[in-house]
């Protein structure tokens, strides 16, 4: 088993409501993207992915939220963008971008701070 892994940080804000209020301000967090690809077998050039086509393709998905308000964001439009449902959201959005028919596993593990992290595992 092969495991090629990127990390990414990126700051992003987000309020824990449908609108800002006295109980839920809006708040800012460094973020850290880390994305791990697993593969049985390495493509022809031994890879499990090309590194810098997985770097551009988390660069375009975060341009999206990056220094966005999460919650004005077309994937969070009628719900609240908790840690779990962001690393969903990041995770199926670089599931569907890349192309790697040898993966067998792709892991988004999103930090919102050095203590904090929530984890969305797609299996292949």
């Amino acid at each position: 088993m092969f495991t090629l892994a990127l990390r990414k940080k990126f700051i992003a804000h987000h309020h824990a409501a449908t609108e800002p209020d006295a109980e839920h301000p809006m708040r800012s967090h460094l973020y850290l993207l880390e994305v791990m690809l697993e593969s049985e077998e390495l493509d022809s050039q031994g890879m499990v992915l090309d590194l810098e086509a997985l770097e551009t393709e988390l660069d375009d998905i975060l341009s999206l939220y990056r220094y966005q308000n999460l919650n004005e964001t077309e994937a969070f439009q009628g719900r609240i963008p908790t840690l779990e449902t962001f690393a969903r959201v990041l995770g199926d959005a670089i599931d569907e971008s890349l192309y790697a028919p040898n993966l067998t596993a792709i892991s988004v593990r999103l930090w919102r701070d050095e203590e904090t992290w929530a984890l969305y595992d797609i299996e292949k």
